[in-house]
């Protein structure tokens, strides 16, 4: 009975985890995801639940009802926005502290919520060009300005699902395809293509700004999570920097390309 009781703690610490590892990657603030793992833990009957979050690893231990202690870690090594994912986890973390499914039924549900989608979404992809051409047009660009933003957002959109891998550094490919992009404008406006390559570029740059990662800083910050707030805020400057620099590249060189 004892092995089952702390096989049946391992498993629900395993399951409490993974989800907020998921949660994480969706573009969750630590200190929900740090709340979602207390609160399935103590749904499932453990003693006491403490956990620690940064923005690249959750470490939590529970003591059982028998007062045996179980640890485990997650890594966590990229992050992207999918609110569509992250409401789904959300509603299933409501339902396991409410209705306390099997473990293995719901990490079940678990997998089948974080099955990797097609690469490619064309509504995604729209989504990029009409929202660079209202930011170009919003910043003071032309009409044709807006119609050459569109291509660069789909280009960049199909760089972010098709060129970046799990292990790819951030901020070198956030550079890569600032760099890209700011290239694409400038050669746009060149072949006539465009009016103003800087209004073609705010446009584009408008969709790769961390908004969301500063946002979730300010509010850990204001939580009392200090250290994930200062530690996701530092990543949301250096992201901004590398965007910055990609941009500059193209602009800088641009003599020598020409």
């Amino acid at each position: 009975m004892q092995e089952t009781d702390e096989r049946y703690s391992e498993k629900v610490l395993s399951l409490a985890l993974d989800l907020g590892k998921s949660m994480v990657r969706s573009g969750a603030e630590m200190n929900r995801v740090e709340d979602t793992v207390i609160r399935i833990g103590y749904a499932y009957g453990m003693k006491k639940t403490e956990v620690f979050s940064i923005i690249s690893v959750i470490y939590a231990t529970v003591i059982d009802s028998e007062g045996k202690t179980q640890s485990q870690l997650r890594r966590i090594s990229s992050m992207s926005v999918n609110f569509e994912k992250l409401e789904k986890l959300n509603d299933l973390s409501r339902r396991i502290c409410k209705n306390k499914p099997d473990p293995d039924e719901a990490r079940r549900e678990l997998e089948s919520i974080c099955v990797p989608g097609k690469k490619f979404n064309i509504i995604v992809c729209l989504g990029y060009m009409l929202g660079s051409a209202s930011f170009t047009v919003f910043f003071g660009g032309t009409l044709l300005d807006a119609v050459a933003s569109m291509p660069i957002a789909a280009m960049i959109y199909l760089m972010q699902s098709f060129i970046k891998t799990q292990g790819t550094s951030r901020l070198f490919f956030t550079a890569l395809e600032s760099a890209a992009a700011g290239l694409a404008a400038l050669l746009f406006v060149h072949f006539g293509f465009g009016n103003n390559a800087d209004m073609i570029m705010i446009g584009d740059i408008m969709l790769l700004i961390p908004g969301l990662m500063l946002i979730n800083s300010l509010r850990e910050m204001l939580c009392g999570d200090m250290m994930s707030g200062l530690l996701r805020m530092l990543e949301s400057v250096l992201v901004a920097m590398a965007i910055a620099v990609g941009f500059a590249l193209p602009i800088l060189f641009w003599d020598y390309i020409v």
